[in-house]
């Protein structure tokens, strides 16, 4: 499940998540965790090209967790490493849960 991806960054307390980004697709969509790459994949609508799937992604993640959302390591891999900055671990499993994620 999504708990073990989670992790509570302590100097700042934010929460940070790896993913799994694939881009091109016909809507934004969190598919849930994939125990192979221990990472949480999410589909954007957006073309891996100059950075508009990155800017899709933050922008969407954003506006759903209503939270600061950057880029910390993986702008140009599929693998990504996000700091929600301001987000409580708490907060973020249940907009999870909410997303109806798929049992794995």
């Amino acid at each position: 499940m999504v708990l073990t991806n989670l992790k509570s960054v302590a100097e700042n307390n934010d929460v940070e998540i790896e993913l799994e980004v694939i881009p091109n697709s016909k809507q934004f969509a969190i598919l849930g965790f994939n125990p192979w790459t221990n990472a949480l994949r999410i589909k954007v609508k957006e073309k891996a090209l100059k950075g508009q799937a990155n800017k899709g992604l933050v922008k969407e993640l954003e506006k759903r967790l209503g939270c600061g959302v950057e880029i910390k390591s993986g702008e140009k891999s599929r693998r990504k490493k996000l700091p929600l900055k301001g987000a409580e671990k708490s907060l973020v499993l249940k907009f999870l849960k909410r997303e109806k994620l798929p049992k794995n």
